[in-house]
């Protein structure tokens, strides 16, 4: 095992999984009855952890990368080494946001397995694509207004259109699961875990026996995983389940093996959870210290004081204003409507 620093979220007091992660078209054995493979991806955030469960009726695929040519590619490297050994039987969708859920659509026409994923994740997936660009780009906007955000941003994200469209395919029906649903593999049973706060509904993967948790992207090593009201609801309190779920997580003994949807994989869950309430802590009282009444666009500059593309100005306007709803919620702050745009103030 080796050490690394955490550059984004907390101190570098994690023990990495000594493994080598997949280089393009590689696969990696992490357990009896799992594989690991790492796709590109165009974004600052540069590629996606992807997994397969092996299961007497063949291959249940983890998430699915978003949807481009390059994705496709990446499969077509990918399936061939798969099906030499089995079929596949299913792909488990973990969350709607489009790096796991983009490609699910053409893969699940491309295999003829089925999608599974639970219900909060596949409404707000429908939602998104059944928006024209129109009716997406004034949601943006509207929000970004609300937000505070420049007119030339407003309106540049405004002509954009459906973004969500541009990196998810349409999807087939699904197969809904709850908590009751198991999946039973050839070395052990896992069983799902829905948490609210990267998304609504995001679902985990646990084997108790083997101490293996797949967090796909509530649990990071490295980075912090993003904590982002939706657009249609910029008023919403999603860090309180966050932080409610960060807070549940004492049960996971340093030899629990932490399996994520980025970077790399390490143990010890349960201090990482508490870096990371250190670290939306912190963030809380960076906002707190703010003398004057602010906007969302105030708290993106001092959460993120660097220079932000377009998809990475959703990502940090909506998380500085989860960060400023909590504020509202925790009854530090009251937010006041003055011309379309949200302030916030100190009580």
């Amino acid at each position: 095992m080796t050490s690394s620093d955490i550059t984004i979220g907390g101190p570098a007091d994690l023990s990495q999984i000594d493994i080598t992660p997949p280089g393009d078209g590689e696969i990696v054995r992490l357990a009896d009855d799992l594989v690991w493979y790492r796709f590109r991806m165009p974004f600052r955030l540069n590629h996606i952890n992807l997994f397969a469960l092996e299961t007497a009726a063949g291959w249940m695929l983890v998430d699915c990368g978003i949807n481009t040519d390059d994705t496709r590619a990446q499969w077509d490297a990918i399936l061939p080494q798969l099906t030499a050994q089995r079929p596949i039987a299913g792909i488990l969708v973990t969350h709607h946001h489009g790096d796991h859920i983009g490609h699910a659509g053409p893969l699940a026409a491309r295999t003829g397995a089925p999608i599974l994923m639970g219900q909060a994740e596949y409404d707000m997936a429908c939602a998104a694509l059944a928006m024209s660009d129109a009716e997406y780009g004034e949601m943006t906007a509207a929000a970004y207004a609300n937000y505070g955000l420049s007119t030339e941003v407003i309106e540049r994200n405004r002509q954009i259109g459906n973004y969500y469209r541009q990196l998810v395919a349409p999807l087939p029906a699904v197969t809904i699961i709850d908590a009751s649903w198991r999946l039973r593999t050839i070395a052990g049973e896992w069983s799902p875990r829905f948490d609210a706060g990267h998304s609504p509904g995001h679902l985990g993967l646990i084997d108790r026996e083997r101490r293996l948790y797949l967090a796909i992207d509530f649990l990071l090593g490295r980075i912090s995983p993003n904590i982002s009201v939706s657009l249609r609801d910029p008023d919403g309190d999603v860090l309180a389940g966050y932080y409610d779920y960060l807070n549940d997580l004492g049960w996971l003994t340093p030899d629990w093996q932490i399996l994520c949807g980025h970077d790399w994989h390490y143990f010890d869950g349960a201090r990482r959870a508490r870096q990371l309430i250190r670290h939306h802590d912190r963030r809380l009282d960076q906002l707190r210290a703010a003398s004057a009444p602010q906007t969302t666009a105030d708290a993106i500059e001092t959460l993120f004081p660097m220079e932000l593309t377009d998809h990475e100005i959703y990502f940090a306007s909506c998380e500085a204003r989860a960060h400023l709803n909590h504020l509202v919620t925790r009854g530090e702050m009251v937010r006041d409507m003055t011309g379309g745009v949200a302030r916030f103030t100190k009580v």
